[in-house]
């Protein structure tokens, strides 16, 4: 029988953001979702739980998602993906926020860009629901109808922000739309904070109602 586990670390950079690795407990074979920005973080987590990556998921294209992305990416020489909508953001320290804090993050070229449809890895299936509004390209990544990594699109009651470039109210009323029809007994671990399910979410937040 496949057993999938998650393990949880935190970036501890300029913003606590919340990396996410999906696991098989028994081939150990896992998918990284949002380095943040502390990539020895990441690669100790891995090496403790003797991991095997086999790809690097961003959810956006923000520095603090993405900071660690070669790093991480060149330790276990494992391809990128990200929404074609955010490639560009990798490489533009504008698009991706870092010039806020006075540094200029760009990162290579993913190998992947991510598009709405189910993906199969050797361990598990997902989908990636397209969630714009936090930014053009922002995805979720649902796994087996159990867990949904949100990125900076939902949080435990509240939305993440539409103020950046490229964030948009509309798009992410539309997205919101999306999570609101998936089952409630979904855990949802986001890019920041702690984690929920779909239906304290729509029982809570203002934002789903």
């Amino acid at each position: 029988m496949i057993i999938l586990k998650t393990a949880h670390v935190v970036s501890m950079g300029v913003i606590e953001a919340n990396c996410f690795i999906l696991y098989n407990e028994f081939t150990k074979a896992c998918i990284i979702i949002d380095a943040g920005e502390d990539a020895q973080a990441v690669i100790d987590k891995v090496t403790t739980l003797d991991l095997r990556p086999e790809l690097l998921i961003n959810t956006h294209g923000h520095f603090d998602h993405i900071m660690a992305d070669d790093i991480v990416r060149t330790t276990y020489n494992i391809p990128l993906a990200i929404h074609e909508a955010d490639s560009d953001m990798l490489s533009d320290p504008y698009k991706n926020a870092s010039v806020m804090i006075d540094k200029e993050v760009k990162i290579k070229k993913p190998e992947i860009l991510l598009k709405e449809i189910e993906y199969e890895a050797s361990f598990c299936k997902y989908s990636i629901i397209h969630t714009p509004g936090h930014t053009q390209g922002s995805v979720c990544v649902l796994v087996a109808n159990k867990w949904l990594f949100a990125g900076d699109t939902l949080f435990t009651g509240s939305i993440g922000r539409t103020d950046f470039v490229g964030g948009s109210m509309a798009m992410m009323k539309e997205s919101l739309k999306k999570l609101k029809k998936l089952d409630k007994n979904i855990e949802v671990f986001p890019g920041h904070g702690t984690f929920t399910t779909i239906g304290e979410e729509l029982a809570k937040n203002i934002y789903l109602r």
